[in-house]
Order: C-alpha cells, then sequence, then structure tokens
C-alpha cells in the first residue's frame, strides 16, 4: 500500500511518515502542497492520501476537489485539528468526497497521541483496502448472534413507535445530510443518533445537520427529556444512553464506559439502552461503517419490543460494514438504498 502525505509542515509529514510506515507493507511519500501532490498522483499509483485540512495557497478541501476531479478512484481521508473551525472544514470535505477523517495528535500525552494516530491510520489502511478489493466484508469478524428471544421477522413494522434510533460510522456525515433534511416538519417521534466521531466534531456535525434540516438538531446534553421532532446526537468520547422516567419520558444519560468495538459512542451502548426502556415500539436504522457495531444491539431491541430495522445496501455505502453485521444475524427487515431510507421512514411514520 503506497499513502500520499501531503501536509505544509515538515513536522507533521514526519510523525504521519512514521506512524504510517509502522504498519507493514506500507510506503509513504510525503509533499507540502497540491501541485506536488497531484504531479504524484499522475505520476504513480497512489492508494490512499493523507490530506492536511489546513496548508497555505491551497487548503485542503481545494486540494480535495482537484484530486476528485483527477483522480476519483483515490481515496482521500482528511488529517484534521481538532478545533471548532477544523471540525467544521473537515465535516464539509467529507460531504464532497472524502472517504474520512484522522485527528491530529492532541492532549496531555504526545505519546498516547501517537498510539491513537497509529491505530487511525491503520483503519483508514483498512477501508482503502476494502474499497480497492470491492470487498464488502467488515473488518472484523462479525458477532455471534446472542442467545436472546428475538421474535421472528415481522411482515409489517409495528403500529405504534416510540422512537427512532440510527447508527453509523465511516461515510455518515454524507449519509444523515441525505436523510435527516427529508424529514418534514412536525415529525412524529424523536429521532437519536451515534456517530462515531471524537469530541467537538459531533457539535459541529449537528449544528451542520441543523442547518439542513426542518428538525432541530442537537448534541445530546445529559438528563434532556426526549421530545418528537427532535434530533439528538451522541456526544464524541461519551456513550449515549436512553432511560426511562417513573413518569414515563426518556431522557438521556452520558456514560465514561470503557469503549465497545474500539468506539465511544456506541451504536450497541445506545441501542441496548433503549430496549431496557419498554418501549411500544421503534424504529433500527444502520448506515455505512466499518465493523459491526449495532448488531448486537439491534438484536436485543428485536428481543425487547416490536423493532423494524432498516439498513443501507452495499452500492450506496461508503463501506458495507455495520449493515452487513446485521444482515448476516438476519436482523435487517428491509435493506434499501440511502435515497429510499428517508422517504421510507416518512411512509411508515405515516407523515
Amino acid at each position: 500500500m503506497h499513502i500520499l502525505i501531503v501536509d505544509d509542515s515538515a513536522l507533521y509529514r514526519k510523525i504521519l511518515s512514521e506512524a504510517s510506515t509502522s504498519h507493514p507493507g506500507v510506503e509513504v511519500t510525503a509533499v507540502a502542497n497540491g501541485d506536488l501532490a497531484l504531479a504524484k498522483l499522475a505520476a504513480s499509483k497512489v492508494d490512499l492520501v493523507l490530506l492536511d485540512v489546513f496548508m497555505p495557497d491551497q487548503n485542503g478541501p481545494e486540494v480535495l476537489h482537484r484530486i476528485k476531479s483527477t483522480h476519483p478512484g483515490v481515496p482521500v481521508v482528511m488529517v484534521s485539528g481538532a478545533t471548532g473551525r477544523d471540525a467544521q472544514i473537515t465535516l464539509s470535505a467529507l460531504s464532497t468526497g472524502a472517504m474520512d477523517f484522522i485527528a491530529k495528535p492532541s492532549g496531555p500525552s504526545f505519546e498516547d497521541g501517537i498510539v491513537t494516530l497509529r491505530s487511525e491510520i491503520r483503519r483508514a489502511l483498512d477501508m482503502a483496502r476494502l474499497r480497492s478489493r470491492d470487498v464488502t466484508k467488515p473488518d472484523a469478524p462479525l458477532p455471534k448472534a446472542p442467545s436472546l428471544n428475538v421474535t421472528p421477522k415481522r411482515l409489517t413494522p409495528p403500529p405504534f413507535i416510540d422512537l427512532l434510533l440510527i447508527g453509523v460510522s465511516t461515510g455518515g456525515p454524507k449519509a444523515l445530510a441525505e436523510i435527516l433534511p427529508r424529514f418534514p416538519a412536525g415529525f412524529p417521534v424523536p429521532v437519536v443518533i451515534v456517530q462515531h466521531m471524537p469530541p467537538v466534531f459531533t457539535l459541529s456535525l449537528a449544528d451542520q445537520l441543523n442547518r439542513l434540516s426542518p428538525l432541530t438538531v442537537i448534541e445530546a446534553p445529559a438528563k434532556h427529556k426526549l421530545k418528537a421532532g427532535e434530533v439528538l446526537i451522541a456526544p464524541g468520547g461519551l456513550h449515549l444512553e436512553i432511560v426511562k422516567n417513573p413518569d414515563g419520558s426518556l431522557e438521556t444519560r452520558h456514560s465514561e464506559a470503557p469503549p465497545v468495538h474500539s468506539c465511544r459512542p456506541s451504536v450497541d451502548v445506545l441501542f441496548e439502552s433503549a430496549a431496557r426502556c419498554g418501549l411500544r415500539g421503534a424504529l433500527a436504522v444502520i448506515l455505512t461503517g466499518m465493523g459491526s457495531d449495532g448488531a448486537l444491539g439491534v438484536a436485543k431491541l428485536k428481543s425487547a419490543c416490536p423493532t423494524w430495522c432498516i439498513t443501507q445496501d452495499s452500492a450506496t455505502c461508503t463501506v458495507y460494514g455495520m449493515p452487513q453485521a446485521v444482515v448476516n444475524m438476519h436482523l435487517d427487515d428491509e435493506l434499501l438504498p440511502l435515497g429510499e431510507i428517508a422517504p421510507r421512514l416518512n411512509k411508515i411514520l405515516r407523515v
């Protein structure tokens, strides 16, 4: 695998190069600007581009546009700082062609940041390999079906639905920007989403989607009562759970419990908490993403209450891992292209 690193900082070119070549079978070329990057892409095969968000002359999104215009098949991962401005620009890049993003090391321990960076680059390499080979299997073994009393597949969605739950990872910002704006004002149930992202980025994602959608989209606070027509996004770095109050209302709770599937927030944690709430019925949607987070959560939802599960099809996923995990456990009720999911949900909810 050959990685092309594009960053105007000599220090970060060195850091990213060393983190990349720590993985076996990886070669690296590092350049300082977009012109050199385009020249390298024209001259030799590149399997993955790591592209800095902020650079002089042409910034990351501008270089991304040039790469996607001339080399559309090459996956590009943005390398972003953890500031609000970086997060906003990174999310914009994700909606216009970037496969994913990696956060630059931050925090009190630089060594811990480098370990995380190596792990994130490994994940990007796995995604690039999956795309280049047109392989749809997830990057980790599928979970075994739990020993739960899961009812047979329903023929129709449940008549009473209290909650719409969505789990998504790689490719999620673009998928959510396709779905949420198509929900009408007056949407009859709360929407709760886990998107695998670090802190700061989930707040920027909520702000971006709030501007696009007729519904109110916010990063979920703790102890916040769920309301119909409101969209809550799990905050990065925390698990989001749903609890039922004595008066029957549903409320959010944050947790700093260990990551699940290396993720915090985790889709499984959210879905399993909803399964404990005694819902009359639920809609579960699993969208594009690496790995299998969400599959066990869907199983527990289906064992606890009438649940209709929609999964995104492989043709429209950035990575067909999370939906395939649900399909392979025979927990999906419908497998739909991304563009058909919002209209189907609106039809189920009669809006």
